[in-house]
């Protein structure tokens, strides 16, 4: 079955309205008519006015005095007392004059002067002479060590020396003047008095000589 739909141009103008529709506009309308006639109307608020104060005060402030500051004196100077200087008198001087030699004075300017005849003390000279022998006296005289052959041996004997001592009293020379009757005793015994004694110098006109002297060494054994 077929229905069919009316044509729109079948429909009359009014039906087609929207009644909502045309509510919402009137309302709408009314509304800003009514804010609008609100706002014509003439305004009768006025701001609140201020009361006067009736009992005011009015409080002057004076300034405080200023202290008075006392004027500070300044302490008197100390007087500087002048003393007088003394016035010194003049030094009169007396210019010396050299006095008048008796020496004779040549054209050119020269003095002539007498040679000094004073030579001094006469210097006399010491000549000690050769060495000779004497007895002199030990500074330093260790004894020597008694050689171990000679020990293991038991040889005894006495070395005589003759030592020629210099100035300062130091054994230069050293010569066997008489043998023990061993060769090692007389060995031992000169090296010991050449290396280790030490003499008292002779002494000749108040002075130190060198001269000979006889030294025994003995080797006893215990």
């Amino acid at each position: 079955m077929v229905r069919s739909l009316p044509h729109p141009s079948s429909v009359p103008p009014l039906a087609r309205l929207d009644a909502k529709r045309v509510a919402g506009n009137t309302l709408a309308i009314a509304v800003h008519l009514v804010v609008l006639g609100l706002l014509m109307l003439p305004s009768s608020w006025s701001p609140p006015t201020s009361k006067p104060r009736s009992d005011s005060t009015i409080v002057l402030i004076e300034p405080a005095p200023r202290p008075e500051i006392p004027a500070t004196v300044p302490p008197p100077l100390p007087v500087q007392q002048v003393q007088p200087q003394p016035q010194s008198q003049p030094v009169r001087l007396t210019p010396t004059v050299p006095a008048a030699s008796d020496a004779p004075v040549f054209e050119n300017g020269e003095i002539f002067s007498p040679p000094d005849t004073d030579t001094g003390a006469a210097q006399t000279s010491f000549d000690p002479g050769p060495p000779s022998l004497m007895t002199l006296a030990y500074d330093v005289a260790p004894a020597p060590r008694y050689p171990r052959e000679a020990l293991r041996a038991g040889h005894e004997g006495t070395v005589m020396l003759r030592v020629l001592v210099d100035e300062a009293g130091r054994p230069v020379e050293v010569s066997i003047e008489a043998s023990s009757g061993h060769r090692e005793l007389d060995r031992v015994a000169r090296l010991q008095v050449l290396e280790r004694w030490r003499f008292h110098p002779a002494q000749r006109g108040g002075r130190a000589v060198a001269a000979y002297a006889l030294v025994p060494v003995v080797f006893r054994l215990p």
